[in-house]
């Protein structure tokens, strides 16, 4: 990295050239890994290349939209308990959920 340092490692490194040429059947070869692995889809890639077609997007986007909507809406958000009631079901053992730990 030094200008001033000579080192002649550097100078050898300028002088290098690989000189290689690919076999004569590397294109044909390339190819014909090509062609064989174009059958070999596992079953998730060809849903997912039927469901992203152009035409079919819009479909897609609007029905995750709905089972979203749906979902929504069937799954009403559970109201946060008051610290107060949170303590009271933890410590009385009349309350149902008392050892489970699973509260309303």
């Amino acid at each position: 990295m030094n200008p001033d340092h000579n080192d002649p490692l550097d100078r050898l490194l300028q002088e290098w050239t690989v000189h290689s040429e690919p076999p004569q059947s590397f294109r044909r070869e390339v190819w014909q890994r090509i062609a064989s692995d174009g059958g070999k889809s596992s079953w998730a890639e060809r849903l997912a290349w039927w469901l992203l077609r152009p035409k079919r997007e819009a479909f897609v986007l609007a029905l995750v939209v709905t089972a979203a909507v749906i979902w929504g809406l069937t799954h009403p958000e559970v109201e946060p308990l008051s610290p107060h009631d949170a303590y009271v079901m933890s410590i009385s053992p009349f309350d149902p959920h008392h050892l489970d730990g699973s509260y309303p």
